[in-house]
């Protein structure tokens, strides 16, 4: 027993070390390994000469799912929520521009109606005829800006917490915004666990090292991410209402109850917008269901893309 428990404390110390001498490296190890688990694999593609990264998995020979990750977020949002999926389903998740390890551009036009044209251009590149898409938050925007632009492409879209509508009930980021503050921007590396928090009703589990290099890249691209923001805060919660309504796609409308950056009655304005959606309100559950509640979250997901494909 003894010898079991020194086994133990020396991996425990050899953990510790390596993270501190290589956290990357380590990182990049936990992040694969993670991908893989729910079978995921990292890829990248030209396209008009810019290189998207995206995730792959499930399938090839079944229907894809493309999942679209919001502000300030990148394709892992998606990792742990994908892996009920891919049993299933071709799944395609990319770092849309911008974000994650895509690269970025001073002066490009970053609004969502770009964004979902140049979505446009990364379907055709891995030659996505039809699919199911899902996106969260700003990515949800991009997923009705896309659909209406182009409904002969989408079996079904599916809105977790999405832009693009105004809410009945101001929520907590507009009151914050109010007076000046984002909270979605970071001031230090130790700022990330209190916007983790923000997002998310309970924060998800994301292990050490994996969480020091996560908060260390996200401040490095606070800065970009607050120029973004700059480009489309006027239209943050306006755009889609002029467009879902000639939607007659399969939909599903996924909120979670204690969003605290777009409010949950903002669910009460999709509904009549989408009168054939189905709704999912999410108990104990903030902005990032696909990452806070993985499993459950996918559940719900899977409950409704196997009645459409």
């Amino acid at each position: 027993m003894k010898k079991l428990l020194f086994v133990l404390l020396a991996l425990a110390g050899a953990y510790v070390a390596a993270g501190l001498l290589f956290p990357e490296k380590i990182a990049a190890w936990g992040m694969a390994a993670e991908r893989a688990r729910n079978g995921l694999t990292h890829k990248t593609v030209q396209v008009d000469g810019e290189t998207w990264h995206y995730l792959e998995g499930g399938p090839q020979d079944a229907e894809t799912v493309l999942m679209l990750h919001g502000f300030a977020g990148d394709k892992d949002n998606w990792t742990r929520f994908s892996g009920p999926i891919t049993d299933q389903y071709h799944v395609v998740i990319p770092d849309l521009p911008g974000f994650g390890e895509s690269a970025r551009h001073e002066g490009w036009d970053y609004t969502p109606a770009t964004q979902a044209v140049r979505l446009a251009d990364f379907a055709t590149a891995l030659n996505l005829q039809r699919f199911h898409l899902v996106g969260n938050s700003m990515g949800g925007r991009v997923t009705g800006l896309y659909a209406h632009a182009h409904p002969e492409q989408i079996i079904s879209m599916a809105f977790f917490c999405n832009a693009g509508v105004e809410s009945p009930e101001p929520s907590e980021m507009e009151e914050m915004l109010g007076q000046g503050v984002n909270p979605l921007l970071l001031t230090s590396p130790d700022d990330f666990d209190r916007m983790l928090g923000f997002v998310s009703h309970k924060k998800p589990f994301i292990p050490w090292p994996v969480k020091s290099v996560m908060a260390e890249r996200a401040f490095s691209h606070s800065d970009f991410n607050a120029y973004i923001y700059s480009q489309y805060k006027d239209d943050r919660l306006s755009g889609l209402e002029d467009k879902l309504p000639a939607a007659s796609n399969p939909a599903l409308i996924l909120w979670g109850e204690h969003d605290r950056l777009l409010h949950v009655s903002s669910v009460e304005v999709m509904r009549q917008l989408l009168p054939q959606a189905e709704v999912v309100i999410m108990q104990d559950t903030g902005h990032i269901p696909m990452a806070e509640r993985p499993a459950e979250t996918a559940a719900h997901y899977l409950a409704f893309i196997n009645k459409h494909d």
